[in-house]
């Protein structure tokens, strides 16, 4: 019986360090110091490229002359300068202007209002225009309307 109290008390003894063990090795092992890191507060900055752009307002007006019709168009630069303004024209499907503009072109991040007058007699208008800067970058916008 003395045998089985000493193992009793052995395991029991056993035990209880483990335990203890086990609390002082938890404890240790999550007990983490407190490290602030702070960085510097840092300004990027970027070149964004707007390319140009353009807008032909679909609906003519009218100009002093009464054979002529207009149509208003609008221009911005964006942030490279303008090479080239294009307009290609079709009246009744027959091309008629293929015009090419290298002046009086919007300056960087302007934007100019234009009129293209054109014959009052045709039916059917169609226009083309293309803006391109010196980067390479280009936009078109294409018009088309019927007279009556």
């Amino acid at each position: 019986m003395r045998v089985y109290r000493g193992i009793a008390l052995f395991i029991f003894i056993s035990s209880c360090s483990s335990t203890i063990t086990q609390d002082v090795g938890v404890n240790v092992d999550t007990t983490y110091p407190v490290m602030v890191v702070s960085t510097p507060t840092t300004t990027l900055a970027i070149s964004v490229n707007i390319a140009p752009k353009i807008e032909i307002i679909c609906e003519p007006i009218e100009v002093e002359s009464d054979e002529l019709i207009g149509f208003k168009f609008n221009v911005y630069g964006g942030n490279s300068k303008l090479e080239v303004l294009n307009i290609v024209s079709w009246l009744d499907s027959q091309r008629a202007d293929d015009l090419f503009l290298y002046e009086g072109l919007p300056q960087l991040n302007e934007m100019k209002d234009f009129t293209y007058n054109v014959d009052n007699a045709f039916s059917r208008y169609e226009i083309e225009m293309l803006v391109m800067d010196s980067n390479g970058n280009f936009i078109t916008d294409y018009c088309l309307w019927e007279n009556g």
